[in-house]
């Protein structure tokens, strides 16, 4: 059963027309959950993680709960819902069926509508959405960093004593 019960679907919240969230909560394959715990584990430690191929996550989290029963994802990235999903199932499709694939339900990755489906009916109504800078995108703290360690790089500069 979808996580999902009302009649229309729940929608994500976007603040300051940036940044939007997604919690999605699927049920576990009985017996998979070991297996999903080890494929999370070997994408956390990746170097070359496939998550970072998506340049909008602010922040992505899966959690295995409910006595390893249920399998809890919560995201924040930039843009809108539907461009999110398409960029995982364009750019990381397998990183979701090695994911998802131990989920009951899943249809795959591709195509996307059968995805976004899925998404769709197990996504949950989130009730307080918080961003400390709604305004800003990745692409911007990213820029704001780059301009940061520039300054001090000069500021250090300008404090080394005269040759």
């Amino acid at each position: 059963m979808a996580e999902n019960s009302e009649d229309a679907p729940v929608t994500s919240i976007t603040l300051g027309g940036n940044i939007t969230e997604l919690t999605v909560i699927t049920p576990i394959i009985e017996g998979r959950s070991e297996t999903l715990r080890q494929v999370l584990q070997g994408i956390q430690i990746s170097p070359d993680s496939p998550i970072k191929k998506i340049s909008t996550i602010h922040y992505a989290r899966w959690v295995i709960f409910d006595n390893d029963t249920r399998l809890l994802f919560t995201s924040n990235f930039d843009g809108t819902w539907k461009k999110y999903l398409e960029d995982f199932v364009n750019l990381i499709p397998d990183g979701l069926d090695a994911i998802w694939g131990n989920c009951v339900g899943y249809p795959g990755a591709t195509p996307f509508e059968g995805f976004a489906k899925y998404v769709r009916d197990h996504q949950i109504k989130t009730d307080l959405f918080y961003a400390a800078y709604p305004e800003v995108t990745v692409k911007g703290v990213l820029k704001a960093l780059d301009w940061e360690k520039k300054t001090n790089d000069f500021l250090d500069k300008l404090a080394e004593p005269p040759a």
